[in-house]
């Protein structure tokens, strides 16, 4: 079980994820397939880098001294939630259309955030180890995300994403939700 993150230090961490939706606006201003190989050099770094600090004591020891207060401890010998963030940027940006990688990009950084504050703050309902009023919270916000910002978007299986994408952040399975998320909404949008 992972070690449970004040409220001040959650709100950090997700200020942090927060500004993964960057690429997400990003693709207004930048062609797709030039932010694709940005971020996927930006995740291919992350990810070398998390390597590399696992087997390095030094390093890891580095890390957590700027890092450690939003970081969870099973990230001590794993991949941090930013290189999967940043992995399943680039594969969204890889192999789905504009307005599928804005929604999916911002369903993983906004859902994701308020799932975690409504959830540290105001969950009751214990599911696993989530809160059924932080998956509340996930639901809504990607809801609204898909209704602003792609209105013409078939709306049946955007709900079927939104539903998948809930309870693949709840469920308490080995891959990490920032992989997960926005790769699962992304394919069931995509097929609408």
């Amino acid at each position: 079980m992972s070690k449970a993150l004040s409220i001040k230090n959650e709100l950090l961490r997700k200020s942090i994820h927060i500004c993964s939706s960057v690429f997400a606006y990003a693709l207004f201003y930048i062609d797709q397939n030039t932010l694709c190989w940005i971020v996927g050099f930006g995740a291919l770094i992350f990810i070398l880098f998390d390597f590399i600090r696992v087997r390095s004591f030094k390093i890891n020891s580095m890390f957590q001294s700027v890092f450690g207060r939003v970081t969870r401890d099973f990230e001590n010998s794993r991949l941090t939630g930013a290189s999967y963030v940043m992995f399943a940027s680039f594969l969204v940006l890889l192999l789905f259309d504009k307005y599928v990688c804005v929604v999916s990009i911002l369903i993983m950084s906004y859902s994701d955030t308020a799932a975690a504050i409504v959830g540290k703050k105001y969950g009751k309902t214990k599911i696993f180890n989530k809160t059924l009023e932080g998956s509340f919270a996930f639901l809504i916000t990607g809801l609204i995300i898909v209704l602003i910002l792609y209105p013409e978007i078939n709306l049946t299986f955007s709900l079927i994403a939104l539903i998948l994408g809930t309870f693949v952040e709840v469920l308490p399975i080995n891959l990490d939700d920032n992989f997960s998320v926005p790769i699962i909404v992304a394919s069931v949008i995509s097929l609408g």
